[in-house]
């Protein structure tokens, strides 16, 4: 790649009600090594004075920020910045995330070289213990559910510095290109947080598009960082969006015979999730599973 002609890159970070972080995650972005950059921050109704303060310390031309009027979610909140990008290709962070300088030279180079990869997945190293892994990626399982390749905080030995095919990426850090993005039809609204960026992957694997794990491209994260400002509701969120966004993802991309042979079971699984929980005395967590499973049938159309 010719370093003199880099193609412009389109960074989206969508916040909610995270200043500390956001400022955290801003200042080493401008610093990257790879300097075609636009910077996009989405700020989903906010009450902590996020926007203001980011238009005060950061006065640099290639910040825009968009302003929603209530938190609409992840997802939303991507499309909408995505919609005034200009890059060729589009990173997205999450808040709680801050890059290493090269994070994007790597991902960039291997995009050009090869067409058919259309997204690629930073690795992603705990905030607290940045010799520890988050997460280098996930595969689908024969019961639909999604088995990450690195265990939970499992150390960092260089065990899995190989880049590699996915299943999909972790929108906390992941880059794409915009052809393949506007291709698959961008996040699905449905999914307000959960499985939105597996289901976008997935669309991307049945349009040709691979999904690469880039270990070259590291990327620190508070884990759990960004749905902390969603309080009480956290919980809801997880078992209600968790279960129902497996679901949908399902059925949404499986064809008819995988569907026939799968869901169901994935479905019984869930089912007995939900009897784990009721024995263990978690009977909201229950509900909210249970709510999820409804969900898919009364939006079946």
């Amino acid at each position: 790649m010719n370093s003199d002609i880099l193609p412009l890159v389109s960074v989206i970070i969508v916040n909610y009600n995270g200043k500390g972080f956001l400022l955290d995650c801003l200042a080493v972005v401008f610093k990257s090594d790879y300097k075609n950059i636009e910077v996009i921050v989405v700020d989903n109704g906010s009450t902590d004075g996020s926007l203001a303060t980011v238009g005060d310390m950061f006065p640099d031309p290639r910040l825009r920020c968009i302003g929603l009027d209530r938190n609409f979610g992840p997802s939303y909140a991507r499309n909408r910045g995505i919609e005034i990008t200009s890059g060729a290709y589009i990173a997205f962070l999450d808040n709680d995330t801050m890059p290493f300088p090269e994070w994007l030279k790597k991902p960039i180079e291997i995009m050009e070289e090869d067409f058919r990869i259309g997204f690629c997945q930073c690795k992603l190293l705990l905030r607290d213990s940045p010799d520890k892994l988050d997460y280098a990626g996930d595969y689908l399982s024969q019961f639909g559910f999604l088995i990450q390749r690195a265990e939970a905080a499992e150390c960092d030995t260089g065990q899995y510095d190989e880049q590699v095919d996915i299943f999909s990426a972790k929108s906390a850090a992941m880059v794409a290109r915009a052809g393949t993005l506007k291709k698959a039809g961008y996040f699905d609204e449905d999914y307000f947080i959960y499985l939105e960026e597996t289901d976008l992957c997935w669309r991307g694997w049945l349009l040709g598009k691979k999904t690469v794990f880039v270990p070259g491209s590291r990327v620190i994260h508070a884990f759990g960082g960004s749905v902390v400002a969603l309080g009480k509701k956290q919980n809801y969120f997880a078992k209600f969006h968790g279960c129902k966004n497996y679901i949908t993802t399902l059925i949404k991309n499986l064809d008819t015979f995988n569907i026939i042979k799968i869901v169901p079971l994935h479905i019984l699984l869930w089912l007995g999730i939900c009897v784990w929980l009721i024995l263990r005395g978690r009977i909201q967590d229950a509900a909210y599973t249970f709510k999820g499973i409804l969900w898919v049938f009364k939006n079946m159309p």
